[in-house]
């Protein structure tokens, strides 16, 4: 059913007739519009609309319908991507004080929750984190209905929902959900209009540029990754650094080497600025283990393998035990890496460490990572190295199959 919904293949006319009968779709409505679109769960979500705290505020009414969006792929609209910057790029470019508010202020007690719900979410992510951040969205909405979208409170408090729905969107991508993944993120964007926040917007173009750059639509992916940075030209050097180094990530995807070249340089000017420099709370996560693994996706992307593994090495080195996920996705890459160079055997003793930080947590990527990862080894399966893997995780390899 996903393969079909998703458009990767389309099912003959007996077989939707069938299939509308049992979900009591009218025949008018078969034929009236084309697969995927007549499907009760698959219309393809759009963008458009008034960019307004009011409007904002009534999507917030219907995003409860997101925990139950399970579809393993992403259903933007075509051009969509377009309209999306073309939108937003048109709310002007103040950014707000993000340090600023009073203890007073009627959103502190969202704010105060947020780094806990980030950490959580590092550490775990997963439908559980979802269900927390779902819940701090309700409350947020009831808040926002009481007290009206007006004024530094209200404005603080869409700050805080961007923020949730970045949460939620990325607990949504971990565990494969990325429909409802794109509708966290877009409802996040429109929040950070409404709160005035446009580094906060910018951080959720980003999220997206890396949703649709695997879902195999790199030039959207680029598009948004662009915006993201020209938005944040006067940011503090952290944002800088971070989203410069996405857009350059999604010119490796596409091959564009100079391209991809000449903006690691400008993130490597902009980490060597960031010192003593205020940024946002969620930019914080950018340390340099986490840069050093952005830009060596990038050379893994390029074929710079030699440059890759060393940059893997040193995030590897450097990585918080707190982020566990994360060490895990750069373990895989650091696999992927040994394979490249032509080192079997190394990359299945890469792949051997994440088995049982894979098999305690909750990340589909990371599970679906690694399954990819150990086909690349089958032609080396009667290595020693190789057969003691398959042993130790058979669990997992029985999952991917």
């Amino acid at each position: 059913m996903a393969r079909w919904e998703s458009g990767a293949v389309e099912p003959d006319m007996a077989t939707q007739a069938a299939m509308a009968t049992i979900f009591h779709v009218p025949a008018e409505r078969l034929s009236a519009l084309l697969w995927p679109n007549w499907l009760p769960m698959g219309e393809l979500f759009h963008v458009e609309g008034v960019w307004s705290p009011e409007n904002c505020h009534s999507l917030l009414d219907a995003s409860g319908d997101l925990m139950l969006e399970r579809r393993g792929f992403v259903t933007l609209a075509a051009g969509s991507a377009a309209v999306l910057v073309r939108e937003w790029q048109s709310v002007g470019r103040a950014v707000p004080e993000f340090l600023s508010g009073t203890s007073e202020d009627i959103a502190l007690g969202f704010e105060g929750r947020l780094p806990w719900l980030r950490d959580l979410e590092d550490a775990h992510g997963g439908g559980r984190v979802r269900r927390f951040v779902d819940l701090e969205l309700q409350y947020a909405n009831e808040l926002l209905r009481q007290t009206g979208h007006g004024g530094a409170g209200g404005r603080r408090l869409f700050r805080v929902v961007a923020d949730l729905c970045r949460i939620a969107g990325w607990a949504s991508a971990d565990t494969g959900h990325l429909a409802a993944a794109e509708r966290y993120f877009v409802l996040g964007l429109r929040a950070a209009r409404a709160g005035g926040d446009r580094l906060s917007g910018a951080n959720l173009l980003k999220c997206m540029t890396l949703l649709l750059a695997e879902a195999g639509r790199p030039q959207d992916a680029l598009l948004l990754a662009r915006s993201a940075v020209d938005a944040t030209a006067d940011g503090p050097p952290r944002v800088r650094a971070m989203l410069t180094v996405r857009q350059a990530r999604v010119h490796a995807i596409l091959g564009e080497r100079d391209a991809c070249e000449r903006l690691l340089g400008q993130a490597e000017t902009a980490m060597a600025e960031t010192d003593g420099q205020p940024c946002p709370d969620w930019a914080l996560y950018f340390d340099d283990a986490e840069y050093a693994a952005q830009v060596a996706a990038c050379h893994l992307a390029l074929g710079n393998y030699a440059v890759s593994d060393h940059l893997l090495e040193r995030t590897t080195r450097l990585q918080p035990a707190s982020r566990q996920r994360d060490g895990v996705t750069y373990g895989l890459w650091w696999a992927e890496n040994a394979f490249r160079l032509g080192e079997p055997e190394r990359a299945a003793a890469h792949l051997s460490e994440t088995v049982p930080l894979i098999e305690s947590g909750f990340s589909t990527r990371n599970r679906t990572r690694f399954a990819q990862v150990r086909r690349l080894l089958h032609p080396h399966r009667t290595l020693p190295q190789v057969r003691d893997l398959d042993a130790r995780a058979a669990s997992l390899l029985a999952w991917g199959a």
